[in-house]
């Protein structure tokens, strides 16, 4: 789930969006720096490993499902 908190960063300017999801996972996209492409990152944040690896999956999943959703 996506939460509306917003904070400032004090980073240098870059095309990225960063979103945090309530148990402290998230995921980020930016445009490749080299190719005609968008790139996506994920971080997990649970007690063990496994619960890791679960949470990850769902979580491409479910940004890949809405990603291709959008530009199909």
């Amino acid at each position: 789930m996506l939460t509306t908190q917003q904070e400032t960063m004090d980073l240098p300017s870059s095309n990225v969006l960063k979103y945090w999801l309530q148990d402290g996972s998230w995921f980020a996209i930016r445009p490749s720096g080299t190719e005609s492409k968008v790139k996506f990152y994920f971080g997990v944040k649970q007690v063990t490993e496994n619960r890791n690896e679960k949470r990850l999956q769902e979580i491409q999943t479910n940004v890949m499902s809405e990603e291709n959703t959008i530009y199909t």
